[in-house]
């Protein structure tokens, strides 16, 4: 009865990590959270289990834990500035979740990821599709989510649905489906940040799927096109004005470089960039602790500037400078290489699947993190823990399903 229950509860834990996250993110994070401490427990009375905690997908985030938490202490003024360390718990407890899905290690086949992650995808398009055609809103996304939020999440399970591709039936095909709902829940969330981070997700992460899947010369022509179906495609939004938003980026990023004034969105990042690299000078070695840092550092915003803190400074790289300093980048280094590194030392039937969602996931988050938090906010960083797992489990040696 009980390795029955064990199973059921790792197919809810997938399903909410990779179905819920986009169209219901509180029922997704709280299902995951819920099964992560299951999964902690099943480490503590299970040996085998532990077998896990020796991948690179869970040794590395522990140890920019480890890190993260020295900061903390130094900097903490009452227990609960320590204790904020658990809004990063999916990370630090990816091993139990990743216990979980041992029970159906068999069963995780490229089809059956490439689908639940497909089904989270289409659900961040037609959400943020219907908020724009129906409910008539500006930008799509907020009847569940912030639209930058809603566009990053769909955007990464996009990424994650062409897992798919390793199926060797032709119904594969299906799975191509991922990248071009992403783009239609970025174009209708109008998030440029995610633009930004779908052409090297696209080029990197598709141009490896083509070498790992197709014969050489075949992957290298594939590839050629693929960059010039990108290019073509962004040239003509941007020159149409197909994109809202998303078409005046090139206007955006023209200014920059003129150094001419920007829209309101890109200077008041700029100022939270400016911000963060005053805070960080200030307090180099172990930032200002994880609570109300942005108010900590509100003093240190250039005089040109003037904005209200919000919940985060819109980077993880000052996110994590301002609240650990050294220790803090340090921490976040590991956590973005910790996919990377997975993927390459990764071994067994499925090593093909596991290097690509590592390369897919460190470039996915690492870019989309440069004009908007990831990790740190809850829904993504749940996201981020739930992918550690499925590597963990896709890389154990043994691809049977655990009692």
């Amino acid at each position: 009865m009980l390795p029955k229950l064990l199973r059921l509860l790792a197919w809810a834990a997938l399903f909410a990590g990779l179905c819920l996250t986009t169209p219901t993110p509180e029922i997704a994070n709280v299902v995951t959270l819920v099964l992560l401490g299951v999964g902690v427990i099943i480490l503590v009375v299970s040996p085998e289990a532990r077998g896990v905690l020796g991948q690179p997908v869970i040794m590395l985030p522990l140890l920019a834990g480890g890190l993260l938490l020295i900061a903390l202490v130094i900097t903490a003024k009452s227990p609960l500035h320590v204790l904020a360390i658990l809004v990063l718990a999916p990370l630090w407890f990816a091993g139990g979740h990743a216990a979980l899905l041992a029970r159906i290690r068999a069963r995780l086949t490229p089809v059956v990821i490439g689908s639940l992650a497909l089904v989270g995808t289409a659900a961040g398009a037609g959400i943020a599709a219907f908020d724009v055609l129906v409910r008539q809103q500006g930008r799509g996304g907020s009847l569940v989510n912030n639209p930058i939020h809603l566009a990053d999440l769909t955007l990464m399970l996009g990424c994650v649905a062409l897992v798919g591709l390793f199926d060797p039936r032709p119904r594969r095909l299906l799975f191509l489906a991922g990248p071009v709902l992403a783009s239609v829940a970025i174009g209708y969330t109008g998030a440029r940040g995610a633009l930004v981070a779908l052409v090297p997700m696209l080029v990197v992460g598709g141009g490896l799927l083509a070498f790992l899947i197709l014969p050489r010369r075949r992957a290298r022509q594939l590839v050629g096109l693929g960059v010039a179906g990108i290019v073509l495609a962004l040239g003509a939004t941007f020159a149409l004005g197909l994109g809202g938003r998303i078409s005046g980026l090139l206007d955006v990023a023209l200014a920059l470089v003129r150094g001419e004034p920007t829209d309101g969105a890109v200077t008041e990042r700029l100022s939270m960039y400016q911000t963060a690299w005053n805070a960080f000078q200030a307090s180099p070695w172990f930032g200002f602790g994880m609570i109300d840092f942005t108010t900590l550092v509100a003093p240190y915003m250039p005089p040109q500037y003037n904005y209200a803190p919000s919940g985060h400074l819109h980077n993880d790289i000052a996110d994590f400078a301002v609240i650990g300093g050294v220790l803090g980048l340090a921490c976040y280094g590991l956590l973005i290489a910790a996919p990377l590194v997975g993927g390459l030392t990764a071994r067994g039937p499925d090593r093909p699947v596991v290097l690509y969602l590592g390369v897919v996931t460190s470039l996915g988050y690492f870019s989309m993190g440069l004009t908007n938090a990831m990790l740190g906010l809850l829904t993504q960083t749940v996201l981020f823990g739930v992918i550690l797992s499925l590597m963990a489990t896709l890389a154990y040696p043994s691809p049977r399903d655990l009692p």
